[in-house]
């Protein structure tokens, strides 16, 4: 499904991103309102006299490089109906690739994809069209500033897709980015949402989300359950292991354990999770 080769895990030298500066992040965050609906393109550059670089950690990302991902965007975009308002199907769709293509595109290491500065840039620098496409203005033609301005990462519009598909790559697997399709919008944010104690181990991750699609296709629910009673439980067997997980975290270091390790603990707390809920 990816459509930018290249890893950033590999040895491949990390890309450093222009950091916008704070005063000049609130003034374009301002533009996006007053722009008219369909003209946010006009606003996209692939450079800022306001913003800087790190000193050190990597090369310059070029201005060819920028027009190339954001190309790349672009056309995961439009497959989905861009500019034309998204439906539901078509923004989950997006997300799935999107990440993917940031992930392998962007070619940063995750010191880099931390700075919130960087992903103020690309959402309302490189990219604000999209992202105002996916993450539109409300009734009162107000923007959520979480979405452009990387004050939280874990809500920012295109941070938060690089950042799943860099936790749930999955190395060993023919198609790496497969962990992506397993858990709704909803499901997933519960996760990432914990990235201290829970996101910040890619391999607990992995490990909790291979579970939870182990576990649903193995019939742990009686074949005769509705479907929309399975996705219930589902979710609440989810939650419930999320939350005894985050227990474990105050005084076990998952962080040493290895990834077999991790399945086996992740498939107990699941059991026990379903277990305490009468499933």
């Amino acid at each position: 499904m990816s459509r930018v080769t290249g890893d950033a895990g590999t040895g491949v030298m990390s890309l450093l991103y222009p950091r916008l500066l704070p005063g000049e992040t609130e003034r374009r965050f301002r533009m996006l309102h007053e722009v008219p609906a369909g003209g946010h393109a006009s606003l996209a550059d692939n450079h800022s006299s306001r913003a800087v670089y790190a000193a050190t950690g990597g090369r310059r990302v070029t201005r060819d490089e920028l027009d190339q991902l954001r190309g790349s965007v672009l056309r995961v975009a439009h497959d989905q109906g861009f500019p034309a308002a998204p439906s539901a199907a078509q923004r989950t769709a997006f997300d799935r690739e999107a990440a993917q293509v940031l992930r392998e595109g962007c070619r940063m290491v995750p010191g880099e994809a931390a700075q919130r500065q960087v992903w103020a840039f690309l959402a309302l620098v490189l990219l604000p069209d999209v992202c105002v496409w996916r993450w539109p203005a409300d009734a009162g033609n107000r923007y959520v500033a979480d979405r452009f301005k990387g004050t939280d990462l874990t809500r920012h519009a295109l941070a938060r897709l690089w950042t799943r598909a860099h936790v749930l790559r999955d190395d060993a697997a023919d198609d790496p980015y497969h962990l992506l399709d397993v858990l709704g919008e909803a499901d997933l944010d519960q996760i990432m949402a914990r990235r201290s104690a829970l996101a910040g181990s890619p391999a607990l991750v992995r490990a909790i989300v291979r579970t939870h699609r182990d576990d649903e296709a193995g019939g742990a629910s009686p074949a005769s359950r509705a479907v929309a009673s399975r996705a219930v439980a589902s979710r609440a067997v989810l939650r419930e292991s999320l939350t005894r997980l985050l227990r474990l975290t105050a005084f076990v270091d998952l962080d040493s354990a290895s990834e077999p390790e991790l399945g086996r603990l992740v498939r107990q707390v699941r059991s026990e999770a379903r277990a305490a809920l009468g499933g």
